[in-house]
């Protein structure tokens, strides 16, 4: 039996007082003794009524704590969870998240049967507004199989359903504050690069995925928005380029040449593709945009973000 059993769920927020409302309601009603878990939220000095909705529930379970954490941006909010942290392992819920019962229990079990260093699970989207027709329930769900299992090399947990042993984080020093969202300003990565580095640290480190530690994510209306799912996965490339700087990758004049070529696919793609698309595989055209076009941009933006280019959509 280990000395803590002690499990530390962290929400980090900024200007979603509403939202983390709701998260922090579906944790407090896990079918899990309370005495086994503490609830940390991480106010990123949001400027809403986030601290009055905090302190409700401060008052009302004395396992619930607050933090405001001044330095802006979610690299700087994680980390303040787990330096606050009293449990062996910390847990990361977005705050547009909710987490059904059974979630502390499944974690439990993980934890009582692997030990691992880290393990996580996928989520799955839910809305508080009309969907469009063309949007897939899979465009805002995580899914990485239907079986526990160790994910292999090249694969990483979702930020917003993960756990961490906190000696582990102490170890590699947390996440980098380079990476992730400040604020509005849009950005990712800064989980991917910190199993990245455990990787590095030690190769045979066990990152588990496990179906039953599913947790519900909201897709709200302005990310089901052509223009907006463009942008993130344009800068979703361009920060996962920033995470592999440090390996080699082609000159850039091979990398100017890979840049044309992807052009000029996202050309033939939204045109030729978008006119004669399978429509039994894409019924809209959105969904041959997302699926196809999308892709490419992200490519795009991992090539232009090795060439050291930040913005172009």
């Amino acid at each position: 039996m280990r000395k803590n059993e002690l499990i530390s769920v962290v929400i980090c927020t900024y200007n979603r007082a509403d939202l983390a409302r709701q998260a922090i309601k579906s944790i407090l009603a896990q079918d899990f003794p309370p005495s086994k878990f503490e609830l940390l939220i991480v106010d990123n000095a949001s400027t809403d009524h986030t601290h009055a909705v905090a302190q409700e529930f401060c008052s009302a379970y004395p396992n619930v704590r607050y933090f405001f954490e001044s330095n802006i941006g979610l690299s700087n909010a994680r980390n303040r969870g787990w330096q606050e942290a009293g449990g062996e392992y910390v847990a990361y819920i977005d705050d547009d998240c909710k987490v059904p019962p059974a979630w502390s229990s499944a974690a439990s079990k993980i934890i009582e049967q692997v030990h691992p260093p880290a393990f996580g699970g996928p989520y799955f989207a839910f809305y508080n507004s009309p969907k469009p027709v063309w949007f897939k329930d899979e465009y805002g769900s995580h899914v990485q199989g239907q079986s526990a299992r160790p994910l292999e090399a090249g694969e990483f947990l979702s930020g917003g359903n993960m756990f961490l042993r906190v000696d582990i984080l102490r170890e590699l020093g947390g996440f980098k504050t380079g990476f992730g969202m400040k604020g509005n300003e849009q950005a990712y990565g800064e989980e991917t690069e910190l199993f990245h580095r455990l990787r590095k640290a030690d190769p045979d480190s066990v990152i588990m995925y496990d179906p039953a530690l599913f947790v519900y994510h909201l897709v709200r209306s302005d990310e089901m928005k052509l223009k907006n799912i463009l942008r993130r996965r344009f800068n979703g490339g361009r920060d996962y380029a920033k995470i592999n700087k440090q390996t080699p990758h082609p000159n850039d004049l091979r990398l100017s040449f890979q840049v044309m070529m992807i052009f000029l696919r996202i050309v033939k793609s939204t045109t030729w593709d978008l006119l004669l698309r399978d429509r039994s595989l894409y019924p809209y055209y959105q969904n041959s945009l997302y699926e196809v076009s999308f892709r490419l941009v992200a490519n795009l933006g991992y090539c232009l973000g090795l060439l050291g280019k930040k913005n172009v959509v």
